[in-house]
């Protein structure tokens, strides 16, 4: 379950940074405050934090952006995919998490990839306070 939900607070992070606009503060404050309702969680919780962190080693900005996005696996979520799909259980959620954390695996194919495909330079002109209200 975890997995999925780190891979929700990812996704989630991605959308308030990139296409929202947020900064680290806004959305620490943001995870803060979805820790007092019904998404009161560790995971939240410590998101929230960690987002807020600023770094004491260089001064400059926060811990979170000179963090690699690359992922390691111990294999539990492997293990689990498999035995769900033995027990005829499905588990689209976590097997999509985990397939996630595959391609973040593979780093140096990631930056070769986006040298040659290009994603979307222009995002929908929509309220960032809608696109907050509705993550």
């Amino acid at each position: 379950i975890e997995y999925a939900d780190m891979q929700l607070i990812g996704e989630v992070y991605s959308v308030l940074k990139d296409v929202v606009g947020m900064s680290n503060d806004e959305m620490a404050a943001q995870f803060a405050k979805w820790n007092e309702g019904d998404l009161d969680s560790y995971l939240i919780e410590i998101t929230s934090k960690i987002l807020a962190k600023k770094d004491d080693v260089t001064g400059k900005g926060h811990v979170v952006d000179y963090v690699l996005d690359k992922t390691g696996s111990k294999g539990t979520g492997r293990w689990t995919v498999q035995e769900a799909a033995e027990q005829s259980v499905a588990c689209p959620t976590l097997a999509a998490s985990l397939d996630c954390r595959y391609i973040s695996s593979i780093k140096g194919e990631r930056v070769k990839a986006s040298k040659i495909l290009k994603g979307p330079t222009e995002f929908p002109n929509v309220s960032k306070e809608q696109v907050r209200f509705h993550v």
